[in-house]
């Protein structure tokens, strides 16, 4: 250090010691005071709030290197009386409080009085010795401030973690109030997975169509300033999907004129199994010769699959078995979205036994897979049969061949069948797309029925076939069809009506009533954004009579004349499930399309439970399930750019859908 500096700082810390009266400090040591409320810092001359019958404490510390006197503390208010001050001991020139270099502070509590008014002002004078600064006189001033409730809820996020299937799991919300006046909490929301429940002040909840769209509370709950209750969310399992549900509670709080949130979550998270056959069928089997199918186990979560034991409860009285020694040794670590492969075998003993009925006496079996995923002990049936050989020999053709287009009918030819005998029977099954609900016509017990293959996706089916005196086929019959799209843009709508028992019935001809619920695809193109259907004064598009494809201008001409430039609506289903359909082959360079689902009359069914899916080029771009609409709903779902063809949510908030309540187009 420069000689010149080391001299002025020594000539500073004399003068802050050798001034006044303040003999009792050793030269080189000084206080300094520091002034706090909750741990912010309160400068000198500036503003302190105090709520009306709650004391503000105020802390003093000293953070300087010689003992703080605290000589003497007072107050003026205006009017007279509006302020005081209150300590365990206040300090007077005769008898100062000190505190020590960091150590044990000194509080004291400034209180207002209401009664004196919102313009009531105040000033606070601290003295002490001289502090490090050259100053012995603190001032601050107080004022009024205005009492209001502040709602916390703790934690702001429930994660549950698994919970197991058919169980439940509670977890404690507490709910306080850090404000200063009284909290009246009046009404909720209470949305998402149907298996969550709230339980407050006695009142229950459960999420529902309801609670979804918000629900005023029979009893207001009150919570008194810096007081709390204890509410339980509680999560019942009923499938291993994962499960999102939120609360949004809706009171006084100024602060939080939305509504104070706090989000769920159930199984979205951990390790999960997979097992492909869930069920593993033999058929028909030769006496004496060992048959033997793959079954996969995969780990279909975001965390490792640890398996633990692979066992047989009931191996048929010795004829099934399996080799789990391929896999490793226990316990089985499965990375995530990885594979392992179990052969299980069967070797029938003797033919199988077949009654007056024709029903056939099945060897049966059951293994189990023990793990630490969502179904601890996943437990897969297994049959087989034993056959001379005489059974029947199932064929499946399919005449459109084994990829097609959406909306294909295919024609399903089962005569390729063949028995020793005459084959007296056919029983049909198909394992199709999740949404997809086509049957078999006339139905699933003619040799050749067809089938409509609505959506994209994956159609397995089966035959199984039986002679004259009712002797199933050894084996079913499999053959699977691919659905996938050509088009630039293929958009499918389905939906889901829990009031409607029957959702592949159709509405006869001439019908004074439909037997099902009638959702409505659109597709907008940019040009018609500034339209105003049901003149809300909000310009949305929809039901524009050239820009929005829907069911009453399915072909529109939007572009030019090039052959694919428009856009096909090529299904309208007015009476249950979907799908319905929108294609678009050549889509505009620099254009934003606009996907949206009406729904246009529920017909008496209740809410529908929506999917929307948009596939580019084939490939699935976008999927938003599980949107439940009521009548009227309009849901804005999605934009797709083009070129590049990216698809973006359209939501209210993070999360929700878009959908405006009560959408009725005055042109119709």
């Amino acid at each position: 250090m420069k000689l010149g500096t080391w001299t002025a700082l020594v000539a500073i810390a004399a003068t802050a010691v050798g001034c006044g009266d303040d003999t009792g400090i050793a030269v080189g040591e000084a206080p300094l005071m520091e002034v706090s409320e909750n741990g912010q810092l309160i400068g000198h001359r500036t503003p302190v709030s105090v709520t009306a019958d709650r004391t503000k404490r105020i802390t003093v510390n000293n953070r300087g290197n010689g003992t703080l006197e605290i000589r003497d503390i007072s107050v003026t208010s205006d009017p007279p009386g509006a302020f005081s001050l209150d300590a365990s001991s206040l300090p007077t020139v005769g008898s100062p409080v000190t505190v020590d270099p960091d150590g044990i502070p000194w509080e004291f509590e400034a209180l207002y009085m209401p009664a004196a008014g919102q313009n009531a002002r105040g000033t606070v004078t601290i003295t002490t010795n001289k502090n490090t600064d050259g100053n012995s006189e603190f001032i601050f001033y107080l004022s009024p401030e205005t009492a209001s409730p502040k709602l916390l809820a703790q934690p702001g996020s429930i994660d549950f973690g698994t919970v197991a299937e058919n169980s439940t799991d509670t977890e404690q919300l507490t709910l306080l109030n850090t404000g200063t006046a009284q909290l009246v909490i009046d009404a909720l929301v209470l949305s998402g997975h149907p298996g969550y429940q709230l339980s407050v002040s006695g009142q229950e909840f459960v999420v529902g169509p309801d609670t979804a769209q918000g629900v005023t509370l029979p009893a207001p709950i009150v919570i008194e300033a810096g007081e709390s209750l204890t509410a339980a969310i509680t999560y019942s399992s009923s499938g291993p999907e994962p499960a999102e549900g939120k609360l949004v509670l809706m009171s006084n709080d100024p602060s939080a004129t939305a509504g104070t949130q706090v989000e769920f979550f159930a199984n979205v998270a951990g390790p999960c199994i997979n097992v492909s056959p869930a069920e593993v069928d033999f058929g028909g089997k030769l006496v004496g010769q060992e048959s033997v199918i793959s079954v996969e186990i995969q780990s279909c979560g975001d965390r490792p699959l640890s398996i633990s034991n692979i066992e047989f409860i009931n191996d048929g009285n010795g004829v099934f078995d399996l080799d789990a020694s391929g896999m490793g040794a226990f316990p089985i670590v499965v990375a995530p979205n990885d594979t392992r492969v179990l052969p299980v075998s069967y070797f029938p003993e003797g033919v199988a036994q077949i009654d007056a009925s024709g029903n056939i006496a099945f060897d049966t079996g059951l293994f189990r897979v023990t793990s630490d995923a969502y179904l601890a002990e996943f437990d897969v049936e297994v049959q087989g049969y034993g056959t001379d050989g005489a059974c029947p020999t199932s064929s499946i053709q399919v005449t459109e061949g084994e990829e097609v287009l959406p909306q294909t009918n295919l024609t399903l030819r089962g005569s390729g069948s063949a028995s020793t005998g005459n084959i007296s029977g056919w029983e049909w099954t198909v394992e199709q797309p999740v949404g997809s609900q086509s049957i078999f016509l006339p139905s699933a017990y003619v040799q050749n029925p067809t089938f409509e293959a609505n959506i994209v996706g994956e159609y397995t089916f089966k035959l199984r076939t039986f002679d004259a005196q009712g002797t199933p086929s050894c084996e079913d019959a499999e053959f699977t069809v691919f659905v996938t799209s050509d088009k630039a843009i293929h958009v499918e709508l389905l939906w889901t009506t829990p009031g409607d028992i029957d959702e592949t019935d159709t509405t006869p001809l001439g019908a004074l009533a439909s037997v099902g619920t009638d959702l409505d695809l659109h597709f907008l193109h940019p040009s018609g954004a500034n339209f105003d259907a049901n003149f809300d004064f909000v310009n949305d598009g929809w039901f524009h009579d050239t820009y929005d494809a829907y069911w009453a201008n399915v072909n529109p001409e939007w572009a030019g004349l090039a052959p694919g430039d428009n856009p096909s609506l090529d299904r309208d289903d007015t009476d249950g499930a979907g799908p319905e359909n929108l294609n678009l082959d050549v889509p505009e360079f620099n254009k934003n399309y606009r996907v949206g689902v009406h729904y246009w009359e529920d017909h008496g069914f209740g809410n529908s439970i929506a999917t929307v899916r948009v596939y580019v080029w084939g490939n699935l771009q976008f999927e938003w399930a599980g949107v439940q609409l009521t009548n009227h709903d309009m849901w804005d779902v999605c934009e797709i750019q083009w070129p590049g063809g990216a698809v973006n949510k359209l939501e209210h908030s993070p999360g929700q859908p878009f959908i405006t309540s009560g959408y009725w187009p005055l042109l119709f």
